[in-house]
């Protein structure tokens, strides 16, 4: 599990202005080291280096910095740009991702650092009180490199901001997180024998942890609350999910001293437990597997909206959740329960039932997509998917429901025979997967345009 060091990792990797700082003390740094490094008068270096006066040297800096300056200005507003394409067209909730990406950064940090190095040579360059003057030859040779790398990061950075506006790019960047953070947090496979633990009611005279502010539960220090609980002798027992939101005075869980008549738990330990469990005022993807879903629902909402219209990318969205969906089915999801070496509970974090995270992928896709039968039938291709991977009789109730929830928007909303006929094929050949545990599902083109296709010749030659 995340621990502080963690979460300010976290925090960094999504700063915009770590690493653009970092490149502007490593310009400064280099500058003044490279102005210092002696060169023999003839020698092959010296041929090879800057040959201009003081004054060629400055009008070199000069236009590098202002060029630079101006290169900087123009990436940043090319990636305002690129947040306000992700915001309007796809979701606000994915402008962290943009945030996080470190290419971007990386090129900002080229810039700036070139600027920085080019500024601060000027400090150095010009012509003493004597007559003399002084050129860095390494360092303004320095500079002219510098300027090169920066045209290379330029033509990288529109090449990469092309690419990291398109939907398939965005989707699968989702995607690859959340099944990164499934791996973490459910790493063993389901068996029919994986039972979900019961939790525990609090004992009399056990003390509710109050939520010192508002906002989203991002983020619980499990391994360090267990090492904490165990060393005091209590116990703790969250009641709220990571992702929930919590006002302040609300109560995130309980705790209790395991040694105790009366189970009351120390005033101290209590806010030293709290300092483990981290709220916020958005939520992360740290321990959050329903806040992936909900990014890329999100995107499949807007594609579906009035205003966009686009269901062939809500059908997208839905095979990129079918991804997520079909490992979870796979995974047993169980609360992260703590215990000592005498069998004591320390912590225990609940985790929403793989019915929640069912819920979260489909129930706003099929309202929003009840009147364009592909996005329904891609719904039922994901709950295919999701059948042939579940193991528990209760994940594939959930499949069952879910399924039973399409045939009924089907039915209620989709005029055309034709169509419904489509979405009721796919519909028995989802029931049919349910039934049949371990069976490998239909091909995708039981989903859809060839569905669709012979729904339409078999409902016209019916016709009288």
């Amino acid at each position: 599990m995340l621990s502080r060091r963690s979460a300010v990792r976290e925090y960094l990797h999504g700063a915009y202005w770590v690493l653009p700082a970092l490149g502007i003390l490593f310009g400064l740094g280099a500058g003044a080291l490279l102005s210092v490094i002696p060169v023999t008068p003839g020698s092959l270096i010296d041929k090879m280096i800057f040959q201009g006066t003081a004054g060629d040297a400055r009008g070199v800096l000069i236009v590098v910095s202002a060029t630079m300056i101006t290169t900087t200005g123009i990436v940043f507003s090319l990636t305002v740009l690129s947040l306000q394409i992700a915001s309007s067209q796809f979701s606000v909730r994915l402008l962290r991702t943009f945030l996080r990406d470190v290419p971007n950064q990386v090129v900002l940090a080229i810039f700036v650092c070139t600027f920085a190095y080019a500024t601060g040579g000027l400090l150095t360059v010009g012509e003493h009180a004597g007559g003399g003057q002084f050129v860095p030859k390494v360092a303004v040779t320095g500079s002219l490199a510098l300027a090169f790398i920066s045209i290379g990061a330029l033509i990288f950075f529109l090449h990469h901001l092309v690419h990291s506006i398109q939907i398939d790019t965005i989707m699968e960047g989702v995607q690859r997180r959340t099944l990164a953070l499934v791996d973490d947090l459910f790493p063993d496979p389901d068996t029919p024998e994986s039972d979900q633990p019961t939790p525990p009611k609090p004992p009399t005279g056990a003390v509710p942890l109050l939520a010192p502010k508002s906002g989203y539960l991002q983020t619980v220090d499990v391994d360090d609350l267990a090492e904490l609980t165990s060393a005091t002798g209590h116990s703790v027992q969250l009641v709220v999910f990571v992702g929930d939101y919590v006002t302040a005075g609300s109560s995130v869980g309980w705790c209790w001293h395991r040694g105790r008549p009366d189970n009351a738990a120390d005033p101290d330990v209590l806010q030293r437990i709290l300092r483990h469990v981290h709220i916020g005022f958005e939520r992360t993807l740290q321990q959050d597997i329903r806040f992936g879903l909900r990014q890329m629902v999100d995107i499949a909402l807007r594609a579906l909206s009035p205003a966009i219209n686009d269901p062939y990318t809500g059908v997208q969205v839905v095979h990129h959740v079918s991804a997520v969906e079909a490992v979870l089915a796979s995974r047993a999801i169980h609360d992260d329960v703590r215990h000592d070496r005498s069998g004591a509970m320390l912590v225990w974090l609940p985790y929403p039932g793989f019915a929640t995270y069912l819920h979260v992928g489909c129930s706003q896709i099929r309202r929003y997509g009840a009147r364009e039968p592909m996005v329904l039938a891609a719904l039922l291709q994901l709950l295919c998917a999701v059948a042939q991977n579940c193991v528990d009789p209760t994940h594939r109730r959930a499949v069952t429901t879910e399924i039973d929830l399409i045939l009924r928007v089907a039915e209620r909303e989709l005029a055309d025979e034709s169509d419904r006929a489509m979405v009721t094929g796919a519909a028995a050949c989802a029931k049919e997967m349910v039934q049949q545990p371990g069976a490998l599902a239909p091909p995708p083109s039981a989903f859809g345009q060839v569905a669709a296709v012979t729904a339409a010749l078999d409902t016209t030659s019916e016709d009288p």
